[in-house]
């Protein structure tokens, strides 16, 4: 069995070498058991492995290093379309997600070239499960997010604390330098912060959410805001959890209203009714 260990978060580059190599080997997907660096922390034993298996680690890369030496590497030809695939569904929570796209991969290179087609295949539908459970995930993201605003070392500065499901701060990056470009701000998750000053990107892994204030000055803007485009005729609460999960209101502002306007409103729908 080869142990294989990601320790970047979310690890696309890493399992993609990582995973290149072990096909380059014809390594089957059964024969690789896949960890993380958080994995290693857990298991108290890997902080202080034996020297014969440490050994054991630099033999195999001598025999892999003999190996390219005397057989070139076949190339390996994937669609793009695989790679998009898994840059995002290894961004998912899932302890799966590893083995899961070497899976895919070896069966494109060794099964079929057109596995992705296969809409019913198992290993297919999971891939495209975690895939689209991250694009929403990443799109509630710029959907729920809210900055409250600091003075830092005398200039203003906009600070969000955010929650995903999953590790999608980084492929909303963009959407935030393009929508906020002339602000500096912070974006902080419980694995990682992104800082924007202008001009440069900075992430920071396991920020301190201490620094995130819990309220300024903005937020009644937010209050005023929302109070406005609520519409209180058809208020559909099912509806509205669905795309709002509760989940996500204790940093959106504007959500302590919205139990206030659902009783108002249902008192209004009784008073129509009363009087038609």
């Amino acid at each position: 069995m080869k142990h294989i260990t990601i320790h970047n978060i979310p690890g696309f580059q890493e399992w993609r070498e990582a995973a290149r190599n072990a096909l380059i080997r014809d390594i089957a997907p059964e024969q690789i058991l896949w960890t993380t660096g958080q994995d290693l922390q857990v298991d108290l034993f890997n902080a202080t492995r034996p020297g014969h298996e440490k050994q054991a680690d630099a033999a195999e890369k001598d025999s892999f290093d003999r190996f390219l030496t005397k057989r070139p590497p076949r190339p390996v030809h994937v669609p793009q379309t695989f790679l998009k695939l898994c840059e995002m569904a290894l961004c998912h929570q899932s302890q799966e997600k590893f083995s899961l796209c070497y899976r895919v991969l070896w069966r494109l290179a060794n099964e079929n070239k057109h596995l992705l087609n296969l809409k019913t295949d198992n290993d297919v539908l999971r891939l495209n499960a975690l895939f689209k459970a991250v694009q929403r995930d990443a799109y509630k993201m710029t959907a729920f997010l809210r900055f409250r605003q600091i003075t830092h070392n005398g200039t203003e500065h906009f600070i969000a604390w955010y929650e995903p499901e999953h590790y999608a701060l980084e492929l909303k990056l963009d959407f935030f330098k393009t929508r906020f470009k002339n602000m500096r701000w912070s974006i902080l998750t419980p694995y990682r912060a992104a800082h924007w000053d202008t001009k440069c990107l900075t992430l920071e892994d396991n920020p301190d959410p201490s620094v995130y204030p819990r309220e300024d000055n903005i937020e009644k803007y937010w209050r005023t805001y929302y109070a406005n485009i609520f519409n209180p005729a058809r208020p559909k609460k099912n509806a509205m959890l669905a795309q709002m999960p509760k989940k996500y209101w204790k940093n959106m502002p504007e959500t302590d209203l919205i139990e206030r306007m659902l009783m108002k409103s249902e008192a209004r729908t009784r008073e129509m009714l009363e009087k038609s």
